[in-house]
């Protein structure tokens, strides 16, 4: 046998070590995706997220930055301390779904639980404005000396109250401060909407067993509104118990029509999207009020009305979505199971007002 020299000893040293380190890699065990931790150092301060989406471009719920929104939602809402900070410096965008929802959970934070909130402020100059016109800035104690003049951040409006109001001459008062500004006084379409938001909130409060989360002492709602390019966007937000929930307490005393609704809703993935579905078709409240009269399904009248739009619910992992476009095409409507609860119900209309609609809609 031929005599190796020492390179060639060195090269085989370092083949055999080259061969375990791949049969290590081979047989190493696989580990699911680590959570992005958004504790800081310091446990009283949360980091926001870049991103704060609901759902992804096909409303659906698997995009990674929906996981980090959650998480970072989760966290603020699972707060054990008196005081929290919230790191705001790396957001870079607020989609107005979930700017809505942010800040329903900071009021219930602040309220149900006493939290003092506090916060860094973002770098971007865009996510500056979004805080200063939607009002969150004073909810996290920030001062923002920038002026909205944004063109996608000027228009919106901002209504809130508590949920013991929800009446409809409270909601046409509050309504109409919103036409005032947006010079769209009494327009027809507000009437739908206004019905279906109090329906809504009038039954997202009540006590429910599998709700074990601190409730405000004077719970409320939450509506961002905008008229921009001659098309108009409502966003109503509560933090209840949800359309699953608060339907069987609604029908409580027709048991049979409530096994009716959701064997029509039957086939829809998820038992938030049944209920969902089987709140479209209820034709009653428990007011027995006749204006009071069409629940839900006031929601998309709206739409149809108008002859076309959007109308989407979320509520907890469900969501439905409605649209419609000019005649002679037909309404169109899905369904779909969300990964993550919003806990709560989320209302959003997307409205033309064309010359012709206020017409089409009276």
């Amino acid at each position: 046998m031929k005599k190796r020299n020492p390179k060639q000893c060195k090269h085989e040293a370092w083949k055999r070590r080259y061969s375990m380190r791949l049969r290590r890699v081979a047989n190493a065990p696989r580990y699911p995706r680590r959570k992005r931790k958004f504790r800081h150092a310091n446990s009283s301060v949360l980091v926001a997220p870049a991103y704060f989406e609901l759902m992804s471009a096909n409303n659906g719920g698997s995009d990674s930055r929906i996981d980090d929104f959650f998480d970072f939602l989760n966290s603020l809402r699972s707060l054990s301390t008196t005081s929290v900070q919230i790191d705001m410096t790396g957001v870079r965008r607020m989609a107005v779904d979930a700017t809505l929802l942010f800040k329903a959970e900071l009021s219930r934070t602040a309220q149900a639980k006493g939290v003092t909130i506090t916060a860094i402020p973002p770098r971007s100059v865009r996510t500056q404005q979004v805080l200063k016109q939607t009002g969150i800035d004073k909810l996290l104690n920030l001062r923002i000396e920038v002026l909205p003049d944004r063109e996608d951040v000027v228009h919106w409006r901002i209504a809130e109250g508590p949920s013991h109001l929800v009446d409809h001459n409270t909601l046409d008062a509050i309504m109409a401060d919103i036409e005032e500004v947006t010079g769209m006084a009494a327009h027809p379409v507000y009437q739908g909407i206004i019905e279906s938001m109090g329906n809504c909130v009038e039954h997202a409060y009540k006590p429910h067993p599998e709700v074990k989360r601190p409730m405000p002492i004077d719970p409320g709602w939450w509506v961002f509104q905008q008229v921009k390019d001659n098309n108009l966007t409502v966003v109503v937000c509560d933090l209840g118990i949800g359309v699953s929930r608060a339907l069987p307490l609604t029908l409580a005393e027709e048991p049979s029509l409530l096994k009716k609704l959701l064997h029509i809703a039957r086939k829809a993935r998820g038992e938030d999207n049944r209920a969902l579905l089987a709140a479209m078709e209820y034709g009653r409240t428990s007011t027995k009020e006749r204006q009071r009269g069409k629940g839900m399904r006031n929601a998309h009248a709206v739409v149809d009305d108008i002859g076309e739009g959007e109308f989407l619910a979320i509520s907890n992992r469900g969501c439905y979505v409605y649209w419609r476009r000019p005649s002679p095409a037909e309404p169109r409507r899905r369904t779909v199971k969300l990964k993550h609860s919003i806990n709560g119900t989320i209302l959003r209309w997307n409205l033309p007002l064309q010359s012709g609609s206020t017409e089409r809609s009276a």
